[in-house]
């Protein structure tokens, strides 16, 4: 597990003020804060919320969509979900109300209205951070005092555990093909495709703020951006581009998770099943009549499924969603550079062969109407 770090960058001085005691219920503070910050999808009302200017909810997005977003965050704050917002801490028989102040500027493409959070991009070696949110705390109680924490996105990405793995398919099932390890590396891939909201944020941070997507609507789904752009944007947080054999790794799951070093490695066809003739996109193959399920879309979104964005239905053995369907997706790949997208995706029929783990394709790095691209990161934590 990564550390979230919080890091004191601003504290009024006001005489005779118990700061000890402010330190206090700060630090009780911090289990609730970061629950409000990584599970703000516990606290999302059933009839959304009331804050158009930072959330167009819609049925279509996951819930998971709200966590670590400081969206939420400050649609929580300036009272979009709870009135009188604040996090109730008792101590020595007290209750304490610790609340966020607008202490930073607006965020212009946003709107008008002081923020509750700061972007953060690190500008120095002390940190090791590459990006978060500054916020600012108080306690209504004692005023005159304010605490100030940097969150970070740790709702992002998901571990790849230390062990043997396989690249790509095989033609005979004899051969074991590339195969490699990830022993002594720290490994963390992003468990969906970057989004609209995330890259709005890096060209904020870039001072393009009139670059950005301005539908709201639009935020949780996929960035389409060019291959270079693409590469660009994981560079600036100190992250590259999937590698394709990391992509495999993370979505052929291992026969015995316990051992690391097996003496066969097996590769699935799909995320959830070894043989692809058993699972629908194998029946679908066969019966061209076949009539896809809700189950089915869960497991992998293809032509004729309902678009979602954020849905945690997809997800594989390590936690990544999308191994098959949803969106192309591309790649690096430093073994057969040629072969850099997944093609399975929702614009192909449940019988397309091109949905099955291992198999890809080649893209020149633009963007089309015909092929829309997504893509996510992986950082390596040393």
């Amino acid at each position: 597990m990564r550390s979230r770090p919080t890091v004191t960058t601003k504290r009024d001085r006001v005489p005779n003020i118990p700061e000890k005691l402010f330190s206090q219920v700060i630090e009780a503070s911090i289990p609730s804060v970061l629950r409000l910050w990584e599970e703000g999808d516990r606290f999302f009302p059933k009839d959304g919320p009331k804050c158009d200017d930072e959330i167009r909810h819609n049925k279509n997005v996951g819930r998971s969509y709200y966590q670590c977003n400081p969206h939420l965050w400050q649609c929580f704050w300036q009272g979009g979900i709870k009135k009188y917002p604040s996090i109730e801490i008792e101590l020595y028989g007290k209750m304490y109300h610790v609340t966020a102040k607008s202490s930073f500027d607006p965020i212009g493409p946003y709107s008008t209205s002081p923020r509750f959070y700061g972007l953060y991009k690190k500008k120095n070696v002390s940190l090791n951070v590459h990006y978060g949110y500054v916020v600012e705390l108080e306690v209504r109680e004692i005023p005159g005092l304010s605490q100030a924490l940097l969150l970070t996105d740790t709702c992002r990405d998901t571990f790849l555990p230390q062990r043997i793995y396989a690249y790509s398919k095989v033609k005979d099932k004899r051969d074991e093909g590339f195969i490699w390890d990830n022993f002594d590396r720290n490994l963390f891939i992003d468990k969906f495709y970057v989004s609209n909201r995330q890259v709005n944020e890096w060209k904020i941070l870039k001072g393009e703020s009139d670059k950005i997507e301005n539908n709201r609507e639009k935020w949780p789904w996929p960035a389409l951006l060019s291959l270079q752009e693409q590469k660009k944007y994981c560079e600036f947080f100190g992250k590259r581009l999937l590698e394709a054999k990391l992509f495999d790794a993370a979505t052929m799951s291992p026969s015995d998770l316990k051992e690391t070093k097996p003496q066969k490695i097996y590769r699935p066809e799909t995320p959830w099943q070894r043989d692809l003739s058993k699972s629908f996109l194998g029946v679908a193959r066969i019966n061209s009549d076949y009539q896809l399920t809700p189950l089915d879309c869960q497991l992998a979104e293809v032509e004729g499924c309902q678009e979602k964005f954020f849905s945690t239905d997809s997800a594989t053995w390590v936690g990544i969603h999308f191994g098959l369907g949803y969106y192309p997706e591309s790649f690096q790949n430093f073994i057969e550079p040629k072969k850099n997208i997944k093609m399975s995706s929702r614009f192909y029929h449940p019988a397309s062969t091109w949905h099955e783990l291992g198999t890809l394709s080649s893209w020149k790095g633009d963007q089309t109407e015909s092929l829309p691209v997504a893509f996510r990161c992986y950082e390596e934590v040393i």
